[in-house]
């Protein structure tokens, strides 16, 4: 799918960048990188003290890499079954709401948001009610005249207080609930204000929502607009690719992992009951006997809710939305980064941890055991790195020689999967997936510690520092040594076995 014609043209789509001249030379880079290190590696193995180190090093990528490769099967399975069948568009008459919450996002974001918004529901034959939890006068000024200039929907206004993304939403569903009839016909679509919709995704989440009453939410692929230097762009796209294969994965059991903020549409009977929107606004972790109070999260709440009433949830694969990000010219790469997956994988822990979670999972254990990856995956991630910093300090060059190529020939291959998956190749992907996977798995080391320590980074708004507060750091400092003590005892043992 095309990027959308009114998307500001600052922002990137990170699908059209080939053939440039250093997409040329750093995949002949890495090309040349392969080629002499598989030579040295090669050289190494022919030597026969270090043929057991070569065996062991496979047993190591077989069990580490297994899960990825299962993934990546089913995500293919799933392709192919979705691919070109019958698929359900919205028909008849049916309510629709949207829930648009809007921050500090530049003028010409917005126009492109409202653009999209306007595209997508002129083909909704009921009119559409939007909830817009704004700011200030000046955002509601110009979604007003964008939106219902051009679009006969009915446009309700909430007045954003300052506490946060849920509040907010709480506020506008709330809105929602008294104006919306609920039933088997009326559905609810929760958006950010940096989204751009497309008429196929509103009108294929809608379809599968009356085609299957089993179904309570769906969610749709996205393709990332970013403005920033060519790394973090590069950076976001993978994301995007990893989500779409992760997602296209699980949906084969009819539950993914997490719906997203940026585009989910729910049955309204879900969502706009008043025990949901008060949970909604506020939800909590119960962990160590103390409540948690969740400040960020709110998809997971709303993915929870799903769960927890038994129902399915669709993926579709080959419907985008635009989300549309702007890297902080205040803050490098990895600074922007690290923040960024601090929030991710903060909000990933404290919904898997929630007992919810787990709950009408019986017979999935594809869905079992992808909940208790994300609780172990960041300590069997760090094995790789870790190996290449023991082999240097012990001074063995065979050994940091041969894990050497094995990460860089695992990562391209990687990129090279996930590019087939993404039909767009990017050379820096190689690096970045290692780089993902040592910060990602420390970032998540310090996020399950430290579950009651939440901000968001757009808002300025962070939890609360107090007594408790304190008490749960002190907890936490001890859980992240004693546990990375026990891993690094097991790294040790694992070198000096294969050595």
């Amino acid at each position: 799918m095309d990027t959308p014609p009114f998307a500001p043209p600052a922002y990137k789509d990170p699908r059209g960048r080939e053939w440039s001249g250093r997409w040329v030379a750093m995949t002949v880079l890495n090309i040349g990188l392969i080629a002499l290190l598989g030579g040295w590696s090669l050289d190494v193995m022919g030597q026969s003290e270090n043929v057991a180190l070569a065996l062991g090093l496979g047993v190591i990528g077989v069990w580490r890499h297994s899960w990825g490769l299962l993934n990546f099967f089913r995500a293919l399975w799933f392709w192919r079954a979705t691919n070109g069948c019958d698929r359900p568009l919205a028909q008849g008459h049916f309510s629709l709401s949207v829930l648009l919450p809007v921050y500090s996002q530049p003028e010409d974001m917005l126009r492109a948001v409202a653009a999209g918004i306007v595209e997508s529901l002129q083909l909704v034959p009921d009119r559409v009610l939007i909830v817009c939890a704004y700011r200030t006068e000046e955002q509601k000024a110009l979604l007003s005249e964008a939106i219902e200039r051009e679009c006969d929907v009915v446009l309700q206004f909430v007045r954003q207080i300052g506490l946060g993304k849920r509040e907010a939403m709480a506020d506008a569903l709330n809105v929602m609930k008294v104006c919306v009839p609920t039933g088997p016909g009326s559905f609810t679509l929760l958006m950010d204000g940096d989204t751009i919709l497309t008429p196929d995704a509103v009108r294929r989440s809608i379809g599968e929502l009356q085609a299957d009453p089993k179904t309570g939410a769906v969610c749709v692929n996205e393709v990332p607009l970013v403005e920033g230097n060519t790394l973090f762009v590069a950076w976001r796209w993978l994301r995007s690719v990893q989500r779409n294969q992760i997602m296209s994965s699980f949906a084969l059991s009819k539950r993914v992992l997490v719906l997203t903020g940026r585009f989910s549409m729910y049955r309204s009977d879900i969502l706009l009951q008043r025990e949901v929107i008060n949970r909604i606004r506020k939800d909590f972790l119960i962990r160590d006997d103390r409540y948690i109070s969740l400040l960020t999260g709110d998809d997971k709440t709303t993915w929870l809710e799903v769960l927890r009433r038994g129902y399915d949830i669709r993926y579709l694969a080959d419907a985008f939305v635009y989300p549309v990000e702007q890297q902080d010219p205040t803050k490098g790469f990895i600074k922007e980064t690290v923040a960024l997956t601090t929030r991710y994988s903060g909000n990933m822990a404290r919904a898997n941890l929630h007992s919810d979670a787990w709950r009408g999972s019986e017979g999935k254990l594809h869905f079992q055991y992808g909940l208790l990856d994300q609780r172990v995956s960041m300590w069997t991630s760090l094995l790789t790195p870790l190996m290449l910093m023991i082999s240097l300090l012990f001074d063995n060059f065979d050994i940091f020689i041969l894990f050497l190529t094995y990460a860089f020939l695992i990562k391209n291959l990687q990129a090279i999967g996930l590019a087939w998956t993404g039909r767009a190749y990017d050379p820096y992907f190689p690096y970045l997936i290692f780089y993902n996977q040592v910060m990602s798995s420390t970032v998540k080391i310090f996020t399950f510690a430290f579950l009651h320590r939440q901000k968001w980074t757009n808002q300025g708004i962070a939890s609360a520092v107090d007594g408790a507060a304190i008490e749960m750091d002190r907890k936490a400092r001890i859980s992240v040594l004693s546990r990375c003590a026990l891993f690094f005892m097991f790294v040790f043992f694992v070198y000096f076995t294969i050595r």
